[in-house]
């Protein structure tokens, strides 16, 4: 049978081979008796939840194994079955690694919560992520890369962006670019920790599975650091979410991470994704995606518009 190119982009749970799926089973310990196709989280990936013969729920993911994602799924498995039962995740039920590799997961039904200004959601978001912060600290995962190392080479946009100033930036990044490029790198002292951090924490990474319950979900870029880089990374969608800058200064004055980090710290934290934002908004659309630069474009401009808060730069 030929499949479709609409179906090697997002194949089925029948679509693996049949000793895939028998793995699968076997580590389980039940048939799986019907599927219900996600959205992959990559290119020719699937995603899909499983029912399975014995009346369990689960998820599974998975890639062919010469994706070249298959790297970030390797180091969520090694994350998965290291993460304490009290962390706000999901549990990594078994993995199986041959013609595909796929991870299976306890099923997590739910909603992406709401960021926005008086939405409860947002409380239990961030009660997610302090419980993540006493959960993963010390870092249970002995191999998870420094953060620092991680970010710093990827979080330097302004200095990318005044090597070759595009035509059309705005004028309050124009006028202050030197200032920018100078304060990307300055979080940098601070960055260093012991804390187990998620690396990619936005909306869709957040599942609100009842009232004040948020499971963080797809760790597939672990770092090693700072607690308060998580939360301070989720910044930017909270401001696309509609809130001002000084409501989300009073918000992180009330979170225990950020107790003994300079504020000059956090604002150079925000000029760094502010900048990356800015850059990559500028990049070709990845493949199979729609409006991603765009969200990137809002990002940034949001996030400069709460830097120019802190700063007071003209």
């Amino acid at each position: 049978m030929t499949l479709s190119v609409r179906a090697l982009a997002r194949p089925s749970w029948h679509d693996l081979p049949a000793p895939v799926r028998a793995a699968v089973e076997r580590k389980l310990g039940a048939r799986v008796i019907r599927s219900l196709r996600q959205p992959p989280e990559f290119d020719g990936g699937m995603a899909t939840r499983l029912a399975l013969e014995d009346g369990r729920w689960v998820f599974a993911k998975g890639l062919p194994a010469g994706s070249p994602r298959c790297g970030n799924y390797h180091a969520e498995a090694e994350v998965g079955v290291r993460l304490p039962g009290a962390a706000p995740v999901p549990t990594l039920l078994t993995t199986v690694d041959g013609a595909w590799l796929v991870l299976v997961f306890t099923d997590v039904e739910g909603t992406r919560p709401r960021l926005g200004p008086g939405s409860p959601e947002l409380s239990a978001v961030l009660t997610a992520l302090g419980a993540l912060a006493r959960t993963l600290t010390p870092c249970p995962v002995s191999r998870a890369p420094d953060a620092l190392d991680d970010l710093g080479p990827l979080l330097r946009g302004w200095d990318e962006l005044r090597a070759d100033p595009p035509d059309d930036l705005d004028e309050w990044s124009v006028r202050n670019l030197d200032s920018l490029v100078a304060m990307e790198t300055s979080w940098h002292p601070w960055a260093t920790g012991n804390t187990l951090l998620h690396g990619d924490l936005h909306p869709g990474n957040l599942v609100l599975t009842g009232p004040g319950r948020v499971q963080v979900v797809n760790w597939r870029y672990p770092a090693r650091g700072a607690a308060w880089l998580d939360l301070v990374s989720l910044v930017p969608h909270m401001l696309a979410a509609g809130h001002e800058p000084a409501d989300v200064d009073r918000l992180l004055k009330r979170r225990p991470v950020l107790a003994e980090v300079p504020a000059w710290a956090v604002t150079a934290f925000g000029v760094a994704l502010a900048g990356h934002a800015e850059r990559s908004s500028r990049l070709p659309e990845p493949p199979a995606t729609t409006g991603v630069r765009a969200h990137q474009a809002r990002l940034a401009a949001v996030t400069r518009r709460w830097v120019a808060s802190r700063t007071h730069w003209p």
